[in-house]
């Protein structure tokens, strides 16, 4: 064969193998784009050692707590969350009493930051008690527990300042003078919360200092934070089962206007220093 049939050949045999690439590749089908979701779940589980709560312990040992968060992509979420309290907590004032193990929390709100670092949330939070009237002692019998409150926060990179306010009456108590006015509403709780990556051992430093002021009650008290906790993840098999996080924090109390209101019906001080460890998994 000459050389200018061979290169006629090759030409031909070229173009058919461009040819056939050509239609092969306009007959497989486009690869399918997921859609990016518009809204999250996410899901936590925790074991503490104590439930505290503005410096106040609401379980007498350990409290497993949980919820589920829904974040729309937009800034609006939802969510529950749930832990054990202390059936026996009965502060002066507050109504606490035997037959209450259940807090259940509903909330809504929005949060959004700007292209500053500056970010705005704003918060409705349903504390609920399922054992409603159940839960109450003799001078607050038929009072529900469950209480409404409202907040708004600021916060810059790892500080923020929240204010918080009841809407409803506090946590379904009366005031001081001994009436049935029940006009409570309004105690309100402002709080500033610190939060920063150490460089050692990729440890995170929690703080936090707050006052909570109980209107027409003898509860007001200051309260304040601070712990370390570090993410980590749990080895199985081939992979690892990542979104655990423990740690501990120390917690204490300032300028309480009456002790005497912050003792169980069991005698407990519920306010004082304590040490609580947790295990907690997001995902």
């Amino acid at each position: 064969m000459n050389m200018k049939k061979c290169l006629f050949l090759s030409g031909v045999l070229g173009t058919v193998i461009a040819f056939n690439q050509t239609a092969y590749a306009e007959a497989e089908p486009a690869a399918t784009i997921e859609p990016t979701p518009s809204y999250t779940i996410d899901y936590n589980l925790g074991l503490y050692s104590n439930y505290m709560f503005r410096g106040t312990a609401l379980s007498d040992g350990p409290a497993l707590q949980g919820g589920i968060d829904v974040t729309h992509n937009s800034g609006f979420y939802v969510g529950t969350w749930f832990s054990n309290i202390d059936t026996n907590y009965a502060g002066r004032g507050d109504g606490f009493s035997d037959g209450n193990r259940w807090e259940v929390d509903l909330y809504g709100g929005y949060l959004h930051t700007f292209d500053n670092g500056i970010g705005l949330n704003f918060l409705g939070n349903y504390y609920g008690y399922p054992q409603g009237e159940h839960s109450y002692n003799e001078a607050n019998k038929g009072h529900k527990q469950d209480t409404f409150e409202a907040s708004v926060g600021i916060s810059y990179q790892g500080l923020t300042y929240t204010y918080y306010r009841a809407l409803t009456d506090y946590y379904g108590a009366d005031n001081n003078n001994g009436t049935k006015s029940r006009d409570t509403k309004g105690a309100d709780y402002n709080e500033i919360k610190f939060k920063y990556k150490l460089p050692v051992a990729d440890l995170n430093l929690d703080a936090k200092v707050g006052y909570q002021n109980t209107r027409h009650l003898n509860g007001d008290q200051g309260d304040f934070l601070i712990g370390l906790n570090r993410d980590f993840s749990l080895p199985l098999g081939s992979k690892a089962i990542d979104g655990f996080n423990a740690g501990g924090y120390f917690t204490s109390t300032f300028d309480v206007q009456d002790e005497s209101y912050y003792v169980a019906a069991d005698g407990r001080d519920v306010n004082k220093n304590r040490l609580t460890l947790f295990v907690k998994r997001t995902w």
